[in-house]
């Protein structure tokens, strides 16, 4: 007992020399009050969070989906790049979850020290600042919300399991990097993520509202209202997007179609120009790349030039490639100009060139995260299990007139899974590359019995399996190591 009570001062003594071990403040270092001072302060945070937010960077979203899954094979230069995430090996310490799960919750610490600061600055702002401050307000809000809702796909077993675990809501910043949270369940998530979409779209179109005596909104306020940013109808896509995952088809549908009527489908004759950025096109919200911070390039290739692409040690395969008729336009962006009995359609020899360059330079494209084709094909499935088999065949037909030329005919569906088959088949051709294969293999692929089935060809390159069981675990990605092994309140996912 005696040593036990000599012992105790001495372990205070530690605890507290151990904090002044970590708990320092260097003399060059910026504190959030010196940082935060004025509106355009907020605003350069503002454009650090859309700066911080990559689905393009390695190992994410962009390359994820395609790779996992059915669209791509090995490159003539690769040397084991993808490997792993082709023949299905996804654990905890796999890069793939490592990076989405970091870079979410990286970019939403991000708004939050924004927000708060926002809180302390606001009181004390003119009302022209206000009203700028609100906008930045509403684009941060609608950002963290994004940012959760990437999470609450990837790493959310059932979604529409109210009750089910999902990832951790986080809405302040914490007051110590040791500070650690549990996972949140389904249904605190997505209200959580609702309640942000809200707000965010009331601030925004309050400042974006004309005030007595203006004829247009204020420049610095106009800047930030366009396609690069998350405007008010790109809140609304996100929250159709949200309404489709919880089986709420009566709010997807309404809201795709009341966006789709404001941004159209673009027609064939634009769609390339869509992807050279030479026009925005159907795109309701995009990320800006520009030299020096575009990195889908290197998702596929070692190397690339003027020119085109060299050294690609990714490749889109053949199954992709042959789900396109000649006169799809799709199967152009995604494949160039391959002639018929070529050495490269013969050999497969497939370089990606969805992201070909653009007037800012060669391979410099912005990043389509949200277009009307998708709002398209939400309205066909939620025609679809609304019963209207019709209704959705012809919602198909009318994208697919916007893609190929010639002959279109109406498909028939003579049940829901037939539909659900063929819209499937549908988005793959139309997001090929844009970050969604995966994510729609999950969710409807389980509902129909239809998983990752790759032709032997595609998948003799990596040496990989051909196939992956519709509703496997691997569908929704594990909590990173980095997690589990710094919070001791996590809950991993099943079978990992």
């Amino acid at each position: 007992m005696k040593k036990s009570i000599l012992l105790l001062p001495i372990f205070f003594l530690m605890l507290f020399s151990c904090s002044d071990a970590y708990d320092i403040v260097q003399d060059n270092e910026l504190l959030e009050e010196d940082a935060y001072v004025t509106i355009g302060h907020l605003r350069s945070g503002l454009n650090g969070v859309y700066a911080a937010y990559g689905p393009d960077g390695g190992g994410d979203a962009l390359v994820f989906n395609d790779l996992f899954t059915d669209n791509m094979r090995r490159g003539s230069s690769n040397n084991g790049q993808g490997s792993e995430e082709y023949n299905f090996l996804m654990q905890p310490n796999s890069d793939l979850p490592t990076v989405m799960w970091s870079n979410r919750y990286a970019t939403i610490n991000r708004v939050n020290r924004v927000l708060r600061a926002y809180d302390r600055l606001y009181p004390n702002f003119t009302t022209a600042e206000k009203r700028a401050a609100d906008h930045i307000k509403g684009n941060l809000l609608a950002m963290r919300a994004l940012c959760h809702f990437d999470l609450f796909q990837y790493f959310t077993v059932d979604y529409k399991n109210a009750s089910g675990l999902s990832v951790i809501k986080m809405d302040f910043v914490p007051a110590s990097t040791f500070d650690v949270f549990p996972r949140n369940t389904v249904a605190e998530i997505t209200d959580f993520i609702k309640q942000d979409l809200t707000d965010a779209k009331a601030l925004l179109n309050g400042a974006l509202a004309l005030r007595p005596g203006e004829t247009a909104v204020p420049s610095d306020i106009a800047t930030y209202n366009s396609v690069i940013y998350l405007r008010p109808v790109a809140v609304d896509f996100i929250r159709c997007r949200l309404a489709l995952l919880e089986g709420d088809y009566p709010t997807a549908q309404s809201l795709a179609t009341t966006l789709l009527a404001g941004t159209p489908l673009t027609p064939r004759a634009g769609y390339q120009a869509m992807y050279t950025d030479a026009s925005p096109g159907e795109s309701i919200f995009k990320l800006s790349r520009v030299i020096n911070n575009n990195s889908i390039p290197g998702l596929f290739y070692f190397n690339f030039s003027t020119t085109g692409p060299i050294d690609p040690f990714l490749f889109a395969s053949r199954q992709l490639y042959n789900t396109f008729t000649s006169t799809d336009i799709r199967r152009t962006v995604i494949y160039g100009n391959i002639v018929a009995g070529s050495p490269e359609e013969i050999n497969a020899v497939f370089p990606i060139r969805k992201y070909v360059g653009s007037s800012d330079g060669p391979r410099i494209n912005d990043v389509k995260l949200f277009r009307s084709s998708e709002l398209k094909l939400i309205i066909a499935e939620c025609k679809a299990r609304n019963t209207d088999l019709l209704g959705a065949a012809t919602e198909v037909q009318q994208l697919r007139a916007n893609r190929i030329s010639g002959a279109n005919p109406l498909p028939t569906y003579a049940s829901l899974n037939a539909a659900l088959t063929d819209i499937l088949l549908e988005r793959r051709k139309e997001f090929a590359f844009e970050g969604h294969r995966y994510l729609d293999l999950k969710r409807i692929g389980g509902e129909i019995n239809v998983g990752v089935d790759r032709l032997a060809d595609d998948a003799f390159t990596f040496n990989a399996p051909t196939s992956l069981p519709a509703g496997d675990y691997r569908f929704t990605m594990p909590i990173p190591t980095t997690e589990v092994s710094a919070n001791p309140t996590i809950v991993q996912n099943p079978n990992y």
